[in-house]
């Protein structure tokens, strides 16, 4: 008799088991991260982050060029990135490396590194510290900007 109940206990077990239904709702699933931020970004003085509306590399020149807002109007920020080579590596300011802006500001130290520049995009970062219309310093990164 008590192997029948066993039987019958274990019987009623595996069937309870085996009609419960995977929920995928209630798993657990890792989002897919956000990417890899792209474009322009910089700041002057170590303020408020300014992110650029346009931004590329110019290769006849070795160049980036980043600008927030429309050309001619109130507000019009530039900044300008000049470069002896447009391989990844650093470059001092100075040595024919600049970074300017159409504010006024020159940077006379600093570094802009770049990380990669493949397949069409480079990015990179620049610290800097120069003077004009009262800034001080830019500091900047960029990343998968469009190589021309």
């Amino acid at each position: 008799m008590k192997a029948k109940i066993f039987s019958m206990a274990f019987l009623l077990f595996a069937l309870m088991i085996s009609s419960c239904s995977s929920d995928d709702s209630n798993e657990s699933v890792t989002p897919t991260p956000n990417p890899a931020a792209t474009g322009f970004k910089w700041k002057e003085n170590g303020g408020a982050e300014i992110t650029a509306d346009n931004v590329y590399f110019e290769s006849a020149y070795n160049t980036i060029k980043a600008s927030k807002g429309t050309s001619g109007s109130t507000g019009f920020q530039f900044v300008e990135i000049n470069l002896t080579a447009a391989t990844a590596g650093t470059y001092t300011v100075g040595s024919g490396n600049a970074v300017g802006t159409l504010a006024g500001y020159g940077a006379s130290a600093g570094s802009i590194v770049i990380t990669s520049n493949a397949s069409g995009k480079m990015s990179g970062t620049v610290t800097s510290t120069g003077s004009g219309n009262g800034m001080t310093s830019l500091d900047a990164t960029f990343a998968d900007i469009e190589v021309r």
